[in-house]
């Protein structure tokens, strides 16, 4: 048995292969070890006596699922091996073979996909100048191709998709670029691939010569990869991809891994999870395509201005409609996951459930397509393009009984009427127990014994059972099969010629019902494009009718987008923190800029003033008019931007090893180096990390830099307040603050953003608030103010460095420097009159005082 396991493992050396051993998944040697880790589960050994006994866990086979799941979650693939003959009719070792291999980027929807997201897998091609890119889910049948110019761009679209698995061919290998992905991108799996037949000749398929020419050819060779390793991991079932579309980088806002993170636009930055995150926020989709889409516009806005009003037109049409927002949802919410639907039926998985959902979901889709028959413009395109596929749901209907089983070999799965040859076995089903208590009835009678039993095991089939009490009784036709200790086991003629009309009737019906299914479910594969067209339009109508909703419930208003550089707002709110934030009123703030003059806000303002949060609102205020929803503020017009750039905290570079000042630089380059005049900058903080003057200085040039040559519409926050100086040499730079009121030796923050700057950063009184000891901040104060007057020594040190150790927090101090020296000095000062001292007497006072310093 471990000579055909060994066999079969060197098919698959690189994925754990669970071995089907009766009601067992078995794993061995290394793959166990790794399997036991992961799972959690015991780590024995098969010949424990052995001198070298080989590692061994299982899982059982009928639970199987969770386990594959697991491992795959953990980046491993998993081959499954099955018995593929009957245990029974075997000679010698039972006949085994793999018989579906799962990845991160190869999963059946069954195994647990979240039902929000995509799961990609991604191919890569190198050509001489470009990189050939690829990329799909294989459970819904999304599938897109183009070309990248340079590593940046393949890095930031990577970041933006998280693909579960990325594949390259062999001849990658020796290409520097694969070793860098490695690195940063340690968590994916990274797979080897390359073109087989049958990817080949599907890409011809679905492509044509026709559209052949508009894609790249390293784009193409990532494609035929792609579709060579899934059709190699789904045993040649890749029906879902029926179409494949060009990947176009150049028609949208672009996003970096820094924005989106600093954003928070699908996880927040406290845990990585979606829950704070802007998506978890405004989504209100009721379709799990719709989810998914709803993500895919986050993280991709428009800038075409056209494209965007259209979007916005049909969320203002579904809000003045108001029928609409009462009457759709609870349609869309009775659509399953139309695009995973079709995966599973492209696949082959697709099981009697699966088809009645489909079904479900058809008839939902016809009575939306009725509700909205009345809307116009961008909106009806979107209706038009629903297809109930009445005849799909009426060919399901007429097939498949109303609640089937799960299982698909068992039975119970084709409706009564469907097949003439099928009903007549059920009748011969149903009808043979009757049969066969008339049987038992007849022999009681005929034989006079009133404890004849007839009974069935898979051992002998139908029996009767009589009793050692009246064996002398039994007919002479009788044929004995087995002896009991108290009873003897009979079988007839006539109950063996029934036994086998009855059990053959069992075993043909199964095998009718999934042949009808499985010719069923092959018809479907020619109706794929009209399910994933349909779907993709539930997606988008789900999406606007979201945006709609959560305008409606939140107070969202419609912006004014244009292809000129104003970026003015008024009332605008952070859409994320007025939902999360409980402890206080949520204060609206008004902002204007424009990209010829006033397109530079250099703020200032305390800690936790709400500097980040006034930035960080504006910029998803800009994102959110770009992807077609309403924004959260009582006006808007946005020029739109070509790409949002954050400069702000690095935490995620420092556990990569990086210095905070060195995060700040790179990423200050990259900004200098990619932003342009329609770009929007946010930059919180920079020249951290560094002395006080380096950080000035850099931070002054930066700032200039931005102002004179890139002309983007830039917010600054800093605590280097002489870079409100600038203000006054830069006409396109106002000076911007976030308000505070002293409060009886404190501040109370107003969040209210206001022209000016302030020359104050009221750090103390911040670190007041956080719960720092009074006598601490009563000793900050004082260094505060020996700084502020510039009290040095004459070497130009300040006098605390050398008195701190003198410091006691629960002691008041006269000021920074007490000693005895400085008592008998006061109290001498203490006794004089300077109204009735003489010059003289003050000059030998003075060098009275100076002997004693």
């Amino acid at each position: 048995m471990l000579r055909q396991y060994a066999k079969i493992k060197r098919e698959y050396p690189d994925a754990i292969l669970m071995f089907r051993l009766g009601d067992f998944y078995e794993m061995f040697y290394e793959d166990a070890k790794i399997a036991s880790k992961v799972l959690d589960i015991t780590l024995t050994s098969r010949n424990r006596n052995d001198p070298n006994p080989v590692p061994l866990c299982g899982v059982p086979f009928h639970s199987v699922e969770p386990y594959i799941a697991k491992l795959v979650e953990s980046g491993r693939r998993v081959a499954v091996c099955d018995q593929v003959e009957d245990p029974a009719l075997a000679k010698g070792i039972v006949k085994r073979e793999i018989t579906r291999v799962i990845t991160p980027g190869v999963v059946p929807d069954g195994l647990s996909l979240p039902a929000k997201r995509h799961n990609f897998l991604i191919a890569l091609s190198f050509g001489a100048a470009e990189i050939g890119f690829a990329i799909a889910d294989a459970s819904t049948g999304f599938f897109e191709a183009g070309i990248f110019s340079d590593k940046g761009s393949l890095f930031e679209e990577l970041l933006r998709r998280e693909p579960k698995e990325i594949l390259f061919a062999g001849e990658g290998e020796g290409f520097p670029i694969i070793e860098e992905i490695r690195e940063k991108f340690a968590d994916i799996l990274i797979s080897d691939s390359s073109k087989n037949a049958d990817g080949l000749s599907h890409l011809e398929k679905i492509l044509g010569r026709e559209k052949r020419g508009d894609f790249p050819p390293p784009s193409l060779d990532a494609a035929a990869n792609l579709l060579s390793y899934v059709s190699q991991m789904q045993k040649g079932r890749i029906a879902q991809f029926s179409s494949l579309e060009l990947h176009r980088r150049g028609g949208g806002m672009r996003l970096d891994e820094s924005t989106i993170r600093n954003l928070e636009l699908v996880a927040s930055m406290r845990d990585g999870e979606r829950a704070g995150s802007l998506l978890d926020v405004i989504d209100r989709t009721s379709t799990a395509v719709g989810a998914r889409k709803l993500r895919e516009w986050l993280l991709y806005p428009l800038t075409e201005v056209g494209k965007i009003e259209m979007r916005l037109g049909a969320v203002s049409e579904i809000i003045s409609g108001g029928r609409i927002l009462r009457e759709a949802p609870p349609f869309l919410s009775q659509v399953y996951d139309l695009e995973r639907l079709t995966g599973r039926i492209g696949s082959g998985t697709a099981n009697a459930r699966d088809l009645v959902a489909l079904m479900n979901s058809l008839k939902a889709v016809s009575s939306l397509k009725s509700i909205l028959q009345d809307s116009s413009g961008y909106f009806r395109d979107c209706v038009e393009r629903l297809d109930p596929c009445d005849e799909i749901s009426s060919r399901i209907e007429n097939t498949i009984a109303e609640d089937p089983p799960f299982a698909l070999r068992e039975g119970g799965i084709i409706r009564k009427g469907c097949n003439q040859e099928l009903d007549e076995l059920r009748d011969v089903i149903a009808h043979g127990k009757d049969y066969i208590a008339g049987i038992e009835n007849s022999e009681r009678e005929k034989t006079g014994i009133p404890s004849l039993k007839i009974r069935f095991n898979r051992v002998f089939g139908y029996y009767i059972e009589i009793t050692n009490v009246h064996r002398d009784k039994v007919p002479l036709d009788y044929i004995r099969k087995q002896t009991l200790t108290n009873a003897e086991r009979y079988i007839t003629p006539e109950l063996k010629e029934y036994e086998g009309k009855v059990l053959g009737a069992e075993e043909k019906s199964k095998s009718l019902e999934y042949s009808i299914f499985s010719e069923l479910r092959e018809s479907l594969l020619s109706e794929i494009v009209r399910i994933q067209e349909t779907a993709d339009a539930v997606g988008t109508i789900d999406v606007l009718i979201s945006f709609a909703r959560l305008a409606a419930e939140m107070n969202y208003a419609r912006p004014k987008v244009s292809d000129s550089s104003i970026l003015e707002i008024k009332g605008g709110r952070h859409p994320v923190v007025e939902v999360l934030s409980s402890a206080e009123r949520f204060v609206p703030n008004d902002l204007s800029m424009d990209g010829r003059s006033g397109r530079f806000m250099m703020i200032t303002g305390p800690n936790m003033a709400g500097k980040s949060t006034v930035m960080r609102q504006t910029a998803l205020i800009v994102l959110m008019a770009q992807i077609g929803s309403f924004v959260p503020a009582t006006s808007a017009e946005i020029g739109v931007v070509d790409r949002i750039f954050t400069r702000v905290g690095a935490s995620d570079a420092l556990s990569r090893g990086q210095s905070t000042f060195m995060v700040e630089m790179s990423e200050a380059a990259m900004i200098l180096k990619e932003a342009t005049d329609r770009s929007l900058i946010i930059i919180d903080e920079i020249g951290r990390g560094t002395s006080t003057f380096d950080g000035l200085a850099i931070a002054w040039a930066i700032a200039e830099d931005i102002h004179d040559r890139i002309r983007a519409r830039t917010m600054f926050a800093t605590h280097y307040h002489e870079l409100t100086d600038l203000a006054s040499t830069r006409a396109g730079i106002r000076n911007m603050q976030i308000a505070i009121k002293e409060w009886q030796d404190g501040i109370v923050f107003l969040r209210k953003l206001m022209p000016g700057g302030t020359s104050r950063s009221y750090g103390i009184e911040v670190a007041k608030l956080a719960g720092l000891s009074s006598g601490l901040i009563t000793r900050a104060s004082e260094i505060l103010k020996n700084l502020e007057r510039g009290e040095f020594d004459d070497r130009g040190i300040p006098r605390i460095a050398g008195h701190l150790e003198e410091y006691d927090s629960d002691q008041s101090q006269f000021n920074l420097f007490t000693t005895s020296q400085n008592s008998e000095i006061t109290e001498r000062l203490g006794t004089i009159d300077t109204s009735r001292i003489t010059p003289i007497e003050a000059l030998n006072i003075l060098h009275e005082l100076k002997q004693k310093i």
